[in-house]
């Protein structure tokens, strides 16, 4: 899934709960959880063997989507009371992903290595019979719906 959903994800849930273990754990499971859904994915499983030139595009991709996420929370949130806890769920529920774009930079970490695979795993097939707009639709139903527990 991109950045973006997985970001308002997190941030409605810690604008709803506003107790931060349970914004972390929420987040965190939340990530897992939107990843089962068919969507739309830009990261290269093996981010640790692209070449300088694909890690540039994708690096592209990934601040593309998280500014554009960055700059709706922005706007979602602003004057609210609970934006610590939206912006704390917001950075937890990509965690996940960012760990896969650590592996870039530490290719030998075994445990960065077993956490891919893992995460990658979880994963629902990718783009289901070669589709792209059921996918397409399903990220921008969860971002709806996310924006909705935002307002």
């Amino acid at each position: 899934m991109i950045l973006l959903p997985h970001l308002l994800i997190g941030a409605a849930i810690g604008f709803k709960i506003h107790n931060a273990w349970a914004v972390f754990a929420l987040s965190l499971v939340s990530h897992f959880i939107a990843d089962k859904i068919p969507h739309w994915d830009y990261i290269d499983e093996q981010i640790g063997d692209m070449n300088k030139k694909e890690f540039m595009a994708f690096l592209y991709k990934a601040a593309a989507d998280a500014g554009i996420g960055g700059v709706l929370l922005l706007i979602l949130l602003w004057q609210q009371n609970a934006w610590p806890y939206a912006i704390f769920g917001a950075a937890i529920s990509i965690l996940p992903d960012f760990l896969i774009f650590l592996r870039k930079f530490f290719p030998k970490t075994k445990w960065l290595f077993s956490y891919q695979k893992l995460h990658n795993s979880n994963h629902l097939d990718k783009k289901p019979g070669g589709k792209i707009l059921f996918p397409l639709i399903s990220e921008l139903l969860i971002t709806a719906i996310a924006i909705f527990f935002l307002l």
